[in-house]
Formats: C-alpha cells, sequence, structure tokens
C-alpha cells in the first residue's frame, strides 16, 4: 500500500493503546514500551482499543481503518 501523502511505501501494523498508543507490528501485551520498529504516541486521553493501522515512516502518518469497529455517531 502506497501513503496517500507521500506516495512511499507504507507498513501494516496496529494501533494499541490504553493511556499512551503505540504503532505496533503485531499484538502484544499492553506494556506500550516500544519494541524495535515500534512508535510510541504519547496521548492519556485514550481508553483501551486494537485498531488495523499503516505507518509511514517517512512523512511520519499513521493511516487507521476503522471498517470493522462498531461506531457511535452523536
Amino acid at each position: 500500500m502506497r501513503c496517500p501523502y507521500c506516495n512511499n511505501e507504507i507498513e501494516q501494523g496496529l494501533l494499541q493503546g490504553m493511556r499512551r498508543v503505540a504503532w505496533i507490528k503485531r499484538q502484544h501485551k499492553v506494556s506500550l514500551l516500544p519494541k524495535q520498529g515500534e512508535v510510541l504516541l504519547e496521548n492519556n486521553t485514550f481508553s483501551d482499543f486494537l485498531l488495523q493501522a499503516h505507518i509511514c515512516k517517512s512523512c511520519k502518518k499513521i493511516v487507521v481503518d476503522y471498517s470493522d469497529k462498531e461506531i457511535q455517531e452523536g
């Protein structure tokens, strides 16, 4: 898949979070201490979640796919 911003190849993974958010290559215990090749995103406003996501390490963008989630809109 290509990045919609810079057209470079992007890497498939997941966004996993509780009080901190991390892009990970595969799901693991929620310690959120980044492993090699993972990216930690600080943010204390999120609750527990796991979403399919692609990362572009060239332009530092993450594309999230939430099509398999039930979304409540206000």
